[in-house]
Order: C-alpha cells, then structure tokens, then sequence
C-alpha cells in the first residue's frame, strides 16, 4: 500500500428495518430523522436559552459541548458549531487553570472536534501547553480520594470523560503518541484501582469501597458510570486499529455493556444506583442519556449485538423522550454530586445531561440511516500516517457505484452528517465518471461513509466556495478560489495599452489571502477595493511580469522565457468540491528558432491551499529545453507593505 495515499475500499452493508415507537408523555420518541433532528435542536436551543451559572469552561458545560459539537457536525449549516467557536474566542482558546484537573481538561472535547473540522489549530494550543507540561512533570501520587493532591491523576470515576476523550484527540491532530502513551497509562491505573472485576461496574471514588445501600450493596453511582461508559466510544472512535491498547478498552466496554443492560429499570431508564434500584427509586435522566449513548454506538459498530441490546435502547429512548417536555427542557437530572441521592424534582436538569442526550440522539441518526438504506456501500478510508491531514478528497467510480445521480448520498458515519458531493467528468467525454468528497482525517484513523441512495434523505447544501470564473469586467481575468485561497491570471485584455487594458503582459499567477471560509471573488471585483484589507484579505501581491506564484518558465541555454496573457478561457467544472478550467496561451518565442504553445488544466479542491495545474507544451523547432514553475518572493512584490 502506498502510505502517501489514502486506502478506499468498497462493501456493501445490509442492516435490520426501521423501528418507529410513540411515547405516551413528553416529546414523541419516533424513530424517524425528523422527529430525532427536531428534538434534539428543541433540547440543545432551550438548554442554550437557559444557561446555568457554572463557567461554560467548567466540567458541566464540557459534556454540554460536547453534545453541541456532535450536533453541530451533523449539520455545520446549523449555529451550534458557532456557539463553540465563540466560547473558545471570548477565552482565547485556554482551558481552567488547575493544570492537572480533569475537570478542567473536558472543555476540549468540542474545542478539539472543531479545530479538526476547521484545520485551525489554534484552537488547540491552550490545552497542548497544559497537557505538554502534564508530561514533562506527571504527577504520581496516590489515587486515594483521601489523600492530597489526589485530584491531580484521575482519582474519580467522572475524570475518564473528561480527560481521556481530549487526549486521544490531541494524538489525531498532532500524531504524537505521547498524548496516547499518558492516557492508556493512567486509564489503567484508574481502572484498577476503581473498577469492580465482579460486578462491572466503577466506584466514584475510593471513599465508596465500603459504603453500602440500605440494602446492603454496593454503591455504583449511576452517573458517574455514565461517564465512564460514555468516554468508551469516544476513544475507540479515534484511537488507531492496530493500538495494542483497543482491546483493554474494547474489553472494558463489553463488560460494562452487559451489566448496564441489566441494571436497566423496567421503564427503561437508569436509577442512581445501579445495583439497588429502590435505593432512590427515581429516574436519572443524565446517565440514562450516557448509557443510551454507548449503547446505540455498540450496535451500529457491530461490537454488541443487535438483537439482544436494540430492546434495552428503545426503552431507554422512550424513557428520555417522556422526560422533554414541550419547550425541551430534560428533566429528572440529579443535581452536581458525587452519589445517588433522592432529594430532585422531576424538573431538574443539568447542562452535562443535554449533552449526553445529544450524543445519544446523533447515534440514533446514524442507526436510522443505515436502517433505511440496507442497499447503502460503505467506503472505508485510512490514514496510514501519524499526521493530522485537514484536507483530502475521495475519489470514487461513478459507474461503478451504479446509482442514480439525483438521489445519491454521501453520509459521513464518524459525524454523521450528509456531505456535499460533486459528479465530475474526468476524461473530457461529456459524462461523469468520478464521485467526489471531501473530507479529513486525523492522525492514523480510519473513517466510514456511506454512498446511498435516497428520496427522503435530505441533500446537503451546495455552498459556492469552489468555483472558477471568467471576469470580464476586469479586464478578462481568470479567478478561481476556494474556502481557503483565491488567485487569478490575467487575461488578453488587461494586455492591451491603456485606457482598454493595463499594457501588462504577463502569465504569472497572483494570490489572493482570505481570513474568511466565505467566497469573496465576487464581492472584491465589485468594490475593486481588494488590495486594502477591509477584514476578510486582500490582495497583497505585486505579480507585474514577474511569476508570481507559480506561473510557468520556459529555459532555453540559461535564459528563461516566459508566455503572454492567457487567450482563451473554459471552465470545465465549478464545486462544490472541485473547480476545473482550461486556458490555452498562444505560441511565444524561446529562443534558437523555438517556439512553445501551452493548454494549462487548472484545478483546485475545497479546503486545500494549493491549486494543481497540469501544463501540456507543443514545442515547435529543436532545442533542449527545460520547464518549470516559479515563485517571486521579493519584497518589492508586496501591495501595502
């Protein structure tokens, strides 16, 4: 395999039928994309409009974005993604100060998903100082909740959600495995210290050995295993195929699945205490969303079966979806603690159970997919690399996929989003024959999509950021850009003495830098104001008859010679994913009686900051000549300093 590519692989999956149920109070718990996508944004909207006093940095908020980014990634069209990068500008992307507090780290969880998503690792450079000096000085005391400074390793069972699950994402987006070497170390240790080989479960702290119920069991908090449980699939999801250290997790997920499943109420949702069930014998809507989590991620991974837990999640959905109430408010949420405890009204509820709620309900849209679509193909992508890539685009067979164009799909199972696509005729032959996405992929992952075909399943949208276009208007250029870059070449006109056109004659490519993920081309030709920076880029670069940023140079016996204007333009394909055009330059002087004559295939990709050409040179006379592109870096080639 070649490790500079990405591995695609094609199969065809088949899954169960649909399920729908209707609750009998609260918000209908059909399972259809609909109902599901309704619910979850009236959830995540009435929670945003009623915020709690806790610092939205605090662990409370982290599982809330958490479920905000999962949200949010389903549909970036949506605001929740903007909720997260505005947090994260008003604190300058820096966690809590308590350094080594898990607590403290949990904000990272939706920091970390959208620094991926966004390719602006910025957003990640606060939590690496904290992490970084937490590997330079580790601490290693003891893990007795008694004992000070205990809080400083993971000491409680909660800390599993909030530290580890940033951890295996700080690894996918800087490929240095030391962030991974930590966290299976001291998840390990936490688990041998709290985890019960017998019963399965975790105690909070080490302050719960020997506490019992009123009936005399043992005491295992039900949402504090919540965390626990819903830390698994986190991990898991990221953590490399060939990481010797899935199985230990993998394990542990499977034990605590099957003891979950057990300890399930007959109303299908969880009480505080999970080996006593009388002991409050009330509802608990926070873990109760976790465990359905974890659970709904089991099945659509194959790792549970089916048939034996699907029963166990449609009570649990039921029994969440009877606890929203009309505006979205989740209730019966035990309060901030550390135990089960009897003293919330049905009311109650907390930021880290909406959370847990959208998490679940993101799962569930993923199981609704796939059941609706048994004829999906699934194309597997890997990253052999230990490196963080922002920006690849998938290639696929048209033919071979044998759907029809207006009902194709293409659904990214990981965010569980529906992606924009494009059908591109590659071969010039009037027909596609390539499907195209864009995606990216973190550090040694592996990621699925599904290819499907739909008439319910809503596309997604088109936006016009990748798109090429003749400017006549300005004298015949040629602009191209994309949610990154912008660049344009100039045409015949602009070569024409003044006042017709400028008197530059000149192939040289000229950048133009955004800060913006929005097209601009069109807005900046309009104002003709784009060599100013007026918040979004500008223009900076003098390219004149110099070769700017890549234009083309013929060598003849040591002397370069260079084309004019482009002649004509022709756009091939414009987006979303990719824009492609052609331009051709007419034949120019090379020295010794040579002549060349060029076709320039110009493509660029969404997301990428470099822009592919594919230069075809008639040569006329015989010379030995050599080609080559160019890069003008002096300073005198700069607008506005």
């Amino acid at each position: 395999m070649n490790l500079n590519r990405l591995a695609v692989f094609l199969t065809v999956l088949c899954a169960g039928l649909s399920l729908h149920a209707q609750s009998q109070g609260g918000v209908s718990d059909a399972w259809t994309l609909e109902t599901v996508n309704a619910n979850a944004r009236r959830v995540a909207d009435w929670m945003t409009a009623h915020p709690k006093r806790h610092s939205q940095l605090d662990w409370t908020y982290g599982a809330f974005y958490a479920g905000i980014a999962a949200l949010g990634l389903s549909d970036p069209a949506l605001p929740y993604l903007d909720q997260i990068r505005d947090l994260g500008r008003k604190s300058a992307w820096k966690p809590l100060t308590r350094t080594y507090h898990a607590d403290d780290h949990c904000i990272g969880q939706s920091w970390l998903e959208v620094a991926a998503f966004d390719n602006n690792p910025t957003y990640a450079e606060g939590l690496k100082l904290t992490y970084d000096y937490i590997l330079a000085f580790p601490h290693t005391g003891p893990l007795d909740f008694t004992k000070k400074d205990n809080q400083k390793r993971w000491s409680w069972c909660d800390a599993l959600f909030m530290s580890p699950t940033v951890l295996v994402k700080m690894y996918g987006l800087t490929g240095d495995a030391r962030y991974l070497d930590f966290m299976d170390r001291e998840y390990k240790a936490t688990t041998d210290y709290l985890y019960s080989k017998d019963d399965h479960f975790f105690f909070r702290d080490s302050r719960y050995f020997d506490k019992q119920t009123k009936n005399g069991r043992h005491v295992y908090w039900c949402r504090g295993n919540g965390w626990v449980f819903g830390s698994l699939p986190i991990i898991l999801r990221d953590l490399p195929a060939d990481r010797p250290s899935r199985a230990f997790y993998l394990a542990l997920y499977k034990e605590m699945a099957a003891s979950i499943k057990k300890a399930q109420h007959a109303d299908g949702a969880w009480r505080p205490s999970l080996r006593d069930l009388d002991d409050p014998d009330m509802q608990e809507m926070s873990g109760t969303s976790f465990f359905t989590y974890g659970l709904l991620w089991g099945i659509n991974n194959g790792v549970l079966d089916r048939a034996d837990y699907l029963p166990c999640v449609q009570k649990a959905w039921k029994a969440i979806c009877r606890n929203i109430n009309s505006e979205g408010r989740l209730g019966w949420v035990q309060p901030i603690g550390a135990r089960p405890v009897a003293s919330y009204p049905a009311d109650d509820h907390e930021v880290y159970a909406v959370g847990a709620y959208l998490c679940a309900a993101m799962e569930l849209r993923k199981l609704i997919v796939a059941d609706a679509h048994p004829a999906r193909k699934t194309v597997e992508i890997a990253n052999p690399l230990a490196v963080y890539r922002s920006a690849e685009t998938v290639t696929l067979d048209w033919a071979r996929l044998g759907m029809q164009a207006a009902k194709v799909r293409v659904f990214d199972v990981r965010n569980s989003a529906v992606l924009p696509h494009q059908l591109f005729d590659s071969d010039g032959d009037g027909a596609p024959d390539q499907l195209l996405f864009k995606t990216y992929a973190l550090a040694r992952q592996s990621r699925a999509f599904w290819v499907l075909e739909s008439d319910t399943l809503p596309a997604a949208p088109a936006e016009a950021t990748c798109f090429n276009r003749h400017v006549p208007e300005r004298m015949d250029d040629a602009a191209w850009e994309n949610d990154r870059m912008a660049f344009r070449l100039y045409g015949p006109k602009v070569s024409e003495p003044a006042p017709a056109g400028e008197g530059l004659v000149s192939s040289g490519i000229d950048v133009w830098c955004k800060k913006t993920r929005r097209p601009v081309i069109n807005d900046w030709y309009a104002s003709g104001k784009y060599h100013d920076d007026r918040g979004e880029g500008l223009d900076y670069y003098k390219v004149g008859p110099g070769r700017g940023c890549g234009g083309l140079g013929i060598f003849n016996g040591g002397t370069w010679h260079a084309s004019g204007n482009w002649v004509t333009h022709k756009t091939l394909a414009t987006g979303p994913v990719r824009t492609v055009f052609e331009l051709t330059y007419a034949p120019w002087a090379c020295g010794e009686g040579v002549s060349v004559r060029e076709t320039r295939r110009v493509s660029l990709d969404a997301g990428s900051h470099f822009t592919r050409i594919e230069s075809r040179l008639s040569v006329t006379g015989s010379a030995a000549l050599q080609a080559g592109p160019g890069l003008d870096i002096s300073a005198g080639r700069q607008h506005n300093g």
